[in-house]
């Protein structure tokens, strides 16, 4: 099977065939390796709180042009990234607390990046791919945003929801706080449980149905044609977002 990276970070064109994900959870490793997707597995940074110490979006971001910003201690990542002729450029501040723990938490919705701007660092704005950013308050913007296709996003965050109702190109929904869980914290983001596996279709980590505004994010999905799968009978929880990086080569 012919495979390329994503041409766009976070939004790929074709069904996706690896993942850069903390992929503990036997249900979840399961559904990938029923879908034919590698996961590429998170290396604990041990200078992060625990909860967050494996989690894919703090600890890595693509920016496009198979390069990718990845903290230093992510070797089975970096050497995929080499092995594939990708680029990885090594940070070694990410940690504790904030803001050092989200550098790398901006989220690519498409023609827009969301990010606390007043967080990032000149390395990585160098980086950054040249679209506008969208100024936000939250830092771990990543976290707080569901991205759904090209400038379509879900967040359950009040300050992003408002930044982006400014841009008539951005679709977005805003739901409740509360029903994504995480270890330690009293709740996760609504980013944190998923990621697109291709082009049109999410992937949850648990059972969409038991979030407080699943009738919202059903009916905005089927508005958006975007197709979801989910975990039955598992509570939705914050891994870290599910990243996709390889698709299918081809139209």
């Amino acid at each position: 099977m012919s495979e390329r990276f994503l041409n766009n970070p976070n939004l790929p064109d074709n069904n996706v065939t690896a993942v850069f994900a903390d992929c503990d959870d036997n249900a979840l490793k399961t559904l990938f390796d029923d879908m034919l997707i590698k996961v590429v597995n998170v290396t604990e940074n041990k200078h992060l709180e625990a909860p967050v110490s494996k989690h894919a979006d703090i600890l890595a971001n693509f920016v496009g042009k198979s390069t990718f910003l990845v903290d230093k201690n992510q070797k089975e990542l970096c050497n995929f990234i080499e092995n594939n002729s990708g680029k990885s450029i090594n940070l070694d501040n990410i940690k504790s607390p904030y803001p050092n723990d989200c550098l790398l938490n901006f989220a690519d919705i498409g023609d827009y990046i969301i990010c606390n701007k007043s967080i990032l660092t000149e390395e990585i704005i160098k980086e950054l791919p040249q679209k506008s950013i969208i100024d936000v308050k939250q830092g771990y913007s990543k976290c707080s945003v569901c991205i759904c296709k090209h400038n379509t996003i879900i967040t359950d965050d009040i300050s992003i929801f408002d930044a982006v109702s400014h841009y008539s190109n951005i679709k977005s929904l805003l739901v409740k706080k509360g029903s994504v869980g995480i270890k330690k914290y009293d709740y996760g983001f609504i980013g944190g449980c998923c990621g697109l596996i291709a082009k049109d279709t999410l992937l949850f980590n648990g059972d969409l149905s038991t979030h407080t505004d699943f009738d919202k994010i059903k009916e905005f999905l089927y508005d958006n044609h975007i197709k979801y799968i989910d975990i039955k009978g598992k509570p939705l929880t914050d891994i870290g977002s599910i990243i996709p990086i390889m698709e299918k080569d081809g139209d």
